[in-house]
């Protein structure tokens, strides 16, 4: 039996979730409650799952961050990452952080099954899109783009601003203080030699980074 807990902030995806998997008799949901990284982390003390489906956008700590976390404190629980982000945004950062998987919310139930038990028997579930990133990324260590150098939490508050979002909303969203997002927002113009939010947005729609690119 592999047992499976779910952790996204949106009660509509976990309830998504609970209802695929129930048809299989193999795979047990162990908690399909959990809205948060630091409930998740809580919970982890008592509960033992073979795998954890996670999303990448949490409140308060992000998925990336909580990930890195379980694979410090619990290293032989897996993570399948389920995310709305496309593969070209999150997935790399996550595999690197240990993540077994990674999946957008938009895949057929019969391929977060797949998914589960390929991880389950110590394999990694790689959608072609991720291996075509996992090549490219192998063959161009030379000519990384700028967005590359950001930490992954620099990340997030660059792709956020790409939204369009304020940053008193990344900051409650993030559960960090306008100034910290200001001074992240900083960094990340230093970092890329950019001199506004324009520039942010312009580099994402031209690189395809956007939510709303992929649409």
């Amino acid at each position: 039996m592999i047992k499976v807990v779910i952790c996204d902030d949106h009660k509509i995806v976990r309830q998504g979730i609970k209802q695929i998997i129930d048809g299989y008799p193999d795979i047990e949901i162990l908690a399909d409650d959990i809205s948060s990284g630091e409930e998740l982390l809580q919970r982890l003390r008592k509960t033992e799952p073979d795998i954890i489906i996670l999303d990448v956008s949490l409140p308060g700590r992000s998925g990336l961050e909580v990930l890195k976390q379980v694979k410090i404190f619990y290293p032989d629980i897996k993570v399948l990452v389920l995310s709305m982000y496309p593969e070209d945004q999150f997935a790399i950062r996550m595999l690197k952080a240990g993540a077994s998987g990674y999946l957008h919310k938009d895949s057929e139930p019969e391929v977060l099954i797949e998914a589960i038990r390929t991880i389950d028997r110590g394999g990694e579930y790689l959608s072609p899109q991720i291996t075509k990133l996992l090549y490219r990324e192998m063959n161009n260590k030379n000519q990384e783009l700028p967005h590359k150098t950001l930490s992954d939490r620099e990340y997030e508050v660059f792709l956020a601003i790409g939204e369009g979002k304020p940053n008193n909303l990344i900051a409650q969203q993030l559960k960090l203080s306008a100034k910290t997002i200001s001074t992240y927002r900083s960094r990340i113009l230093t970092k890329m030699n950019m001199d506004n939010n324009s520039d942010i947005i312009k580099y994402i729609l031209l690189h395809n980074l956007s939510p709303v690119a992929q649409m």
